[in-house]
């Protein structure tokens, strides 16, 4: 079917129609292009395609850099240069806003840093056994169930690429049975070039173990190796233990150092979070003698980076190793005045710590699903001067936005970030009073 790519939507997607006027949804595509599509998805309202043969290419289209991109996942948008990408996500945002019919305009997108390529902070990888021996794969784009084996990932710094190879070259050589192994984590501190290294595997063994210590400690960098087991091919009640180095590792943002365990949260670009900090640090103004609560604080960077000022920072988090890591941040900061609780968000308006406080500021940063109608209506109730508002969907905050609306709230100004170059995400900060 031959379909003319009119503009990028959200999800990574180009759009078209067919001749019926159906909506064609084509990832890899760039606006202008004339592509013959293949449906793989055909549903009421839409169909979904991939690019069989690309017959007129866009003014736009580039040529990626990455050998793997028209299959891998990872990315939807190497295929456009990184400044036509920042307008392609502008036009998208504004079109989210536009349809929620939010009265404010959007403050033009901005990157989050001067890097488009290389600047992940975590990424994961699957083993793939084959008769040639182990590969490492991302998930395939096009099947849903898929992968695609690669060597490399330019997401990821140098060093992470190097410790694939070397991974991958050691087991090949030395362990005769690979069936265990699943996944492979790396996260890297960019500020402090320390690396931690998750070896995830089905079974309780780690076949070949001691040589795989001694093959990545060459690397200086790795200062923490773990062996995690997960028999069911889950990412859920895993067991891990530290088989080489630290238990953490750690990463600075500004003059703040944080520790990242295995089960921490950390956002993907640490080069970008100096700016979307920056920005919610703009947008809260905080005054000396404010009291600061922090929703979905995760690790309690965001907090902490704002503690300077305020009299008190509480955080809230229900994720427990997220509580204990953020405890020790604030510890390892020698920030007194920062202190985080284990409760779920819907919780805490009953919780006495926060119930009997007054907060002058509320920072939060919900997961992607936004939050619930009942969540907002709380928060509107409560008596705040400002409320920061960070999310990286920018669907789901629009539709709170109408909601805060709804309870006599304002949208103040929102800022659109590009946190993840070469993909469809955009992070946002809003400012509600």
């Amino acid at each position: 079917m031959k379909v003319k790519i009119e503009k990028l939507i959200f999800e990574g997607f180009g759009l078209g129609h067919d001749e019926s006027g159906k909506s064609i949804f084509v990832r890899k595509s760039v606006p202008g292009d004339i592509v013959d599509v293949e449906i793989i998805k055909d549903k009421k309202n839409y169909t979904e395609g991939i690019i069989k043969e690309i017959i007129e290419p866009s003014p736009d289209r580039i040529d990626p850099i990455c050998p793997y991109f028209e299959k891998c996942g990872g990315c939807e948008h190497m295929n456009i240069s990184y400044k036509n990408q920042l307008g392609f996500k502008n036009k998208i945002f504004l079109e989210t806003f536009g349809r929620a019919k939010i009265n404010k305009m959007p403050l033009p997108l901005i990157p989050g840093s001067n890097g488009d390529i290389y600047y992940r902070n975590s990424i994961r990888f699957f083993f793939v056994d084959g008769p040639e021996g182990i590969d490492f794969a991302r998930h395939n784009y096009i099947y849903d169930e898929g992968l695609v084996k690669v060597e490399k990932c330019y997401l990821q710094s140098e060093t992470a690429n190097e410790i694939l190879a070397r991974l991958k070259k050691f087991i090949n050589n030395n362990v005769p049975d690979r069936s265990l192994f699943w996944q492979l984590k790396i996260r890297e501190g960019k500020a402090t070039d320390e690396f931690m290294i998750e070896i995830i595997t089905s079974g309780d063994n780690l076949p070949g173990e001691n040589g795989i210590v001694n093959a990545l400690k060459e690397i200086p960098t790795i200062k923490s190796i773990y062996h995690t087991v997960t028999p069911g091919k889950s990412l859920h009640n895993l067991r891990r233990r530290l088989i080489y180095g630290s238990p953490i590792i750690f990463e600075k943002i500004g003059k703040y150092k944080f520790q990242i365990s295995p089960e921490s949260f950390f956002q993907t670009n640490s080069l970008g979070v100096h700016t979307l900090y920056e920005k919610i640090k703009e947008f809260a103004a905080i005054e000396a003698g404010d009291n600061v609560l922090d929703l979905y604080c995760g690790t309690g960077t965001i907090g902490i980076y704002l503690s300077t000022l305020a009299k008190k920072v509480v955080g809230v988090e229900i994720v427990p190793e997220a509580v204990r890591d953020a405890n020790d941040n604030a510890k390892i900061n020698k920030m007194h005045n920062c202190s985080f609780i284990n409760i779920a968000a819907e919780k805490i308006f009953k919780n006495p710590i926060i119930h009997d406080s007054r907060f002058d500021i509320l920072i939060i940063d919900p997961p992607r699903a936004g939050l619930s109608k009942e969540i907002i209506s709380k928060l509107s109730a409560m008596n705040y001067k400002r409320l920061v508002y960070t999310s990286c969907n920018p669907a789901t905050f629009a539709r709170d936005i109408k909601i805060f609306e709804s309870f006599g709230k304002k949208l103040v100004k929102v800022q659109p970030i590009d946190m993840f170059p070469q993909t469809h995400h955009i992070e946002c900060v809003g400012l509600i009073k």
